[in-house]
């Protein structure tokens, strides 16, 4: 959490020539930037710091190195390993059914890995999307800022990796706590962000 709240921070900083950062308040980040920015690149990029926040600063903050751009989208996602043995098929029925014990609605499923095979007519790997919502609180969301809908309804992706195992991606619920959320908001989005970890437990295992 520490981690992700500090390359959220670099971010947020690195990009002071908008008007706030998406996920954290910038006002926020300041407070402890030198240390944290100074340390954050290092772990990210394992080049001199000095020379890479300066150079971003120079360009008037509207470009971020490359590996840090890409450390900060890898922290906003988590992955999921499936148990050995169960399918994508098996995986993605799992899903549906436990949306329905967490009493939320899947709303839909997308075989991107079919469309893929009926357009190239060549066999793809397994990769279904899943959109999973509660519509009240995906309302609540999107009432505090328009830009926040691009991250509804919640998504897991059920992707039979190049190595030939099943995995699931779903967006770090960790991200939520760094929105500064107001409490009539933060409650049910937790509640769903908890649903949706029991979902995941439960496929990963071909739970129904």
């Amino acid at each position: 959490m520490k981690k992700l709240t500090t390359i959220f921070a670099l971010a947020s900083v690195l990009t002071m020539g908008t008007a706030s950062a998406f996920f954290i308040n910038p006002m926020n980040a300041m407070q402890d930037v030198s240390d944290e920015m100074r340390s954050a690149v290092i772990e990210v990029t394992g080049d001199k710091p000095e020379e890479i926040i300066a150079g971003v600063l120079i360009e008037g903050g509207s470009v971020m190195p490359q590996e840090v751009t890409k450390e900060l989208f890898m922290e906003m996602v988590q992955v999921t390993e499936v148990d050995e043995g169960i399918t994508g098929a098996e995986v993605d029925e799992s899903i549906k059914s436990m949306a329905t014990n967490e009493s939320i609605l899947h709303v839909a499923s997308f075989p991107l890995s079919e469309q893929i095979t009926n357009v190239t007519g060549k066999p793809y790997r397994h990769l279904t999307i899943h959109n999973i919502c509660d519509a009240v609180t995906a309302g609540k969301i999107a009432d505090l800022d328009d830009r926040y809908a691009i991250i509804l309804p919640c998504r897991i992706a059920v992707v039979e990796g190049k190595d030939g195992k099943i995995r699931m991606i779903s967006m770090n619920s960790d991200v939520m706590d760094l929105m500064n959320l107001p409490k009539d908001v933060y409650e049910p989005a937790k509640e769903v962000a908890d649903k949706m970890d029991a979902i995941i437990e439960g496929a990963k295992e071909g739970s129904f």
